[in-house]
């Protein structure tokens, strides 16, 4: 029986969900010259006395080889500026601006630009400051500013760029602002330290680096965008120091790193995007003793190799009428959440999973969520324009139940087909609370031979809710054109059948699950009041009561084999498995036609 769903691929604008591949603009990065060692020699006559005289002559450091201010141009060893004081070069190293209110500044080199008062530097028909290389030296720009000053930057192309390094440091306020290009783009590195704020608006990227952009401040740092990226890392993207760190982006993604995404010091970010992921990487996002906050359409947290939030606190949220959505989600590897984090994800659409993650490759360790020590919340909803709430089942002519591809929602999803291992959710010593319109947690593994098996294991806490909760087992087996697929894993849920659809009515659409010093010893099963489950700005769903329990924690699959062969059951977990493949259409590769 064919698929229901058709992954949609990520650069695909047809398919709904992540679609828009980066518009990364090429642009050439100028080899770094190295200087040759000369040998000197010694020798007689002129040759000597010219080596003599040179030594006693002054040398001067050609930090910057020339500037350019308002299209005059001024070289080394000269010091340059006007009359009114609102700009000095010193014609080596050190321009100043005091007051400065004019046109385009443009140097060679590795000038080192500070301010004082409030300074504006216009151009409307081109970059605003810019630092290309020079005969000698490599472009770098360091800016620096004192406390109660502002540098302001508008231009139609890149505000501030440099072929090289861009240095931003000092206690001052920096306002970038391109109306056609970036704010802030560097063919190097982008670093900004110290206290002070750097606020960058671009048509295209905030801040944009071919290398490492390093947010090392304990200031603010505010990055918009409109056609692409908020903050835009080709390499990694390291946010630390305890400042605010605040990327947003119309139609695309706020936060983009080709490597690795580092969130750590107390530092508070929060990425939003109004048409596409919050935060998406090719690699992998770790949050240390910091906070996050992302809000996304399709996916909320999109990274291809682990997620690992340690001592965070993460909030993120994911929505998308009638598409597939993914709140926190990774390709390829783990989500670990520990030491005391605190995670709340909510998902809304017609396929949707608030943390997911899946692995469709051979040698590959990915497709595990283990949460310890930490309080988590996961959250599916069904949302779609125009609909009034999950609709699984519709009525053939012969009145005969059949699924659709539709309503699938589930909290808590871990998916393999392939790797090292099959898919696991564990949680230890945790408050888990997971809902779902569909279900509330879903471990799943597919194969061949029907050996995988998805499992959840509970250690050191209690499954609270549903009354009478369990770990209880899914099996069920799909012959296609090309081979049988095996479907096999865990979900919490009531009873002691193996189930064959998750929309059976034992798999729990809600659960809570604590540890045991969380239970009044006063209390009963089923004595406990319903909790509610409403989630702000989302549909009321069914609540499950709440009752202490010691039912089993740690399910054990029935033996391989054929559960069931029903059409209903290879389709209706075919749309369960649609969540992870539509999460998981990657930049990198697509999946087309998978069965799950």
């Amino acid at each position: 029986m064919a698929a229901l769903f058709t992954t949609p691929k990520r650069n695909d604008k047809t398919s709904g969900a992540h679609f828009v591949e980066p518009d990364v603009r090429r642009r050439t990065l100028l080899a770094h010259g190295s200087w040759r060692r000369v040998t000197r020699r010694i020798v007689v006559g002129a040759v000597c006395a010219l080596t003599v005289s040179s030594l006693l002559m002054p040398s001067i450091s050609l930090a910057a080889e020339w500037i350019d201010v308002g299209g005059t141009q001024y070289n080394a060893g000269t010091a340059a500026g006007d009359e009114a004081g609102t700009w000095a070069w010193d014609g080596a190293d050190d321009m100043k601006l005091n007051g400065y209110n004019g046109g385009a500044i443009e140097a060679a080199g590795k000038p080192n630009l500070s301010y004082e008062g409030n300074n504006t530097v216009t151009n409307d028909d081109g970059r605003g400051i810019k630092v290309k290389d020079g005969a000698n030296e490599n472009a770098e720009l360091n800016i620096q500013g004192d406390a109660s000053s502002t540098l302001n930057v508008t231009s139609s192309r890149d505000a501030i760029t440099s072929v090289g390094n861009i240095n931003i440091d000092g206690a001052g306020t920096v306002n970038a602002t391109s109306t056609e290009h970036d704010a802030i783009d560097a063919g190097g590195d982008v670093t900004i330290k110290g206290s002070g704020n750097v606020n960058a608006t671009g048509d295209s990227d905030g801040i944009r680096a071919d290398g490492n952009i390093t947010i090392d401040s304990s200031g603010t740092v505010t990055a918009k965008a409109t056609e692409d990226q908020g903050i835009d890392a080709n390499e990694n993207l390291i946010i630390k120091g305890g400042g605010k760190v605040e990327a947003s982006s119309i139609k695309d993604n706020a936060i983009w790193a080709d490597d690795n995404i580092e969130i750590s010091g107390g530092s508070q970010v929060k990425a939003s995007s109004e048409e596409d992921a919050a935060i998406d990487g090719k690699n992998s996002l770790t949050v240390t003793n910091a906070s996050l906050n992302a809000s996304g359409v399709g996916y909320g947290i999109y990274v291809y190799k682990g997620i690992t939030l340690d001592g965070a606190t993460v909030t993120v949220r994911a929505s998308s009428d009638g598409g597939e959505v993914s709140a926190l989600f990774t390709d390829e590897d783990d989500i670990v959440i520990k030491n005391g984090s605190t995670v709340d994800a909510l998902a809304e659409g017609r396929f949707s999973v608030a943390i997911s993650t899946s692995n469709f490759y051979s040698g590959e360790a990915g497709g595990h969520i283990y949460i310890s020590d930490s309080v988590v919340k996961a959250i599916a909803r069904y949302a779609e324009t125009g609909g009034d709430g999950p609709d699984h089942y519709s009525g053939d002519q012969n009145d005969e139940i059949i699924p659709e591809s539709e309503g699938l929602n589930i909290g808590i999803f871990a998916q393999t087909s392939e790797g090292i291992t099959p898919a696991t959710i564990s949680i230890a010593r945790s408050r888990v609370t997971a809902e779902g319109d569909t279900a509330a947690i879903f471990a799943l593994a597919m194969s061949a031979d029907g050996k995988a098996i998805g499992t959840i294991e509970i250690k050191d806490a209690i499954i609270q809710a549903p009354a009478g909760g369990k770990v209880i087992d899914y099996r069920n087996k799909e012959e296609l054109s090309d081979g049988i697929v095996y479907e096999a894993g865990q979900t919490i849920g009531t009873g002691d059948a193996t189930v064959d659809s998750p929309y059976d009515e034992a798999v729990a659409k809600s659960t809570v699950i604590v540890p045991p010093e969380e239970i009044k010893p006063e209390e009963k099963p089923g004595e406990t009041k319903p909790e509610g489950s409403k989630s702000e700005g989302t549909k009321t769903t069914k609540t499950v009561a709440v009752a202490a329990t010691g039912a089993k924690t740690v399910g054990k699959l029935a033996a391989t084999g054929d559960a069931s062969s029903a059409a209903i059951v290879a389709a209706a977990l075919a749309g369960t498995a649609a969540i992870a493949v539509g999460a998981g259409g990657s930049r990198k590769r697509s999946y087309t036609n998978r069965h799950f």
